[in-house]
């Protein structure tokens, strides 16, 4: 017959190793938030996704809390670390948590703290920075046509700008869009513009957010609801004019 001693031995290990697990996953809480991991370290391929809502994600060498995958993000704003790593096998370090919004594209994610190169791999250029750039001072209005892609898979939204028939570029100087965790689509003009009409597939219900020509305001879609009645090529837009 085993020992108390012995007992109690194999109860405490038995403990410290359900701790030590529980360390490396998040735990889910039936009464509030979830509680995340301690910093952990995973191994897989860096993938980058060129989607509407655009998102990295790491495929795992080896199953993490049972997840095959998990999204990768960053505190701040530098994602140039993810970004030059874009398709190389990495190793990075971070607490793990629960999404909890549909602003996530899978059902885990990491905050990185550090990311670093495991094999030989060609590091890509950082994306573009389109922070600074502003819209021409001598246009007074332009057009901004989006055409949507909402099928299954990595579909980047396809933006032109217009002015009397002339092409404008950067876009980003002159449109920017935001789409939120359910899934409604915003849309909105450069620095100095207000947006003034609003149009597109019907099915994607084109709206402004807020009264036209206002600081408030923004073109707003729902994609969700055109792809819920079978439309899935959405052609989206709207116009912007000079703030008074």
């Amino acid at each position: 017959m085993m020992s108390l001693f012995k007992v109690c031995l194999l109860a405490l290990a038995v403990v410290d190793c359900t701790g030590a697990l529980a360390q490396q996953c998040p735990q889910g809480s039936a009464t509030g938030p979830s509680v995340a991991s301690e910093i952990v370290t995973l191994k897989g391929r860096l993938i980058f996704h060129d989607a509407i809502r655009k998102w990295f994600e790491l495929k795992l060498d080896q199953p993490q809390c049972g997840q095959t995958s998990v999204q990768l993000v960053r505190g701040g704003d530098d994602w140039a670390p993810l970004q030059v790593l874009r398709g190389c096998r990495v190793r990075s370090k971070g607490a793990i948590d629960f999404s909890s919004t549909g602003y996530y594209s899978l059902n885990t994610y990491q905050v990185v703290d550090q990311i670093e190169q495991l094999d030989a791999c060609a590091p890509q250029l950082p994306f573009p920075d389109y922070s600074q750039a502003k819209p021409d001072k001598s246009i007074r209005e332009y057009r901004v046509d989006m055409h949507v892609d909402y099928e299954p898979g990595d579909h980047p939204i396809a933006f032109r700008t217009t002015s009397v028939g002339k092409v404008l570029q950067p876009w980003q100087a002159y449109a920017s869009y935001l789409l939120t965790g359910g899934f409604v689509l915003y849309a909105q003009c450069g620095e100095g513009f207000v947006v003034d009409k609003v149009f597109g597939t019907p099915q994607a219900k084109p709206s402004h957010f807020a009264e036209a020509r206002t600081s408030d305001d923004m073109a707003m879609f729902d994609p969700e609801s055109a792809a819920a009645s079978g439309e899935k090529d959405l052609h989206l837009g709207y116009t912007c004019v000079r703030k008074r």
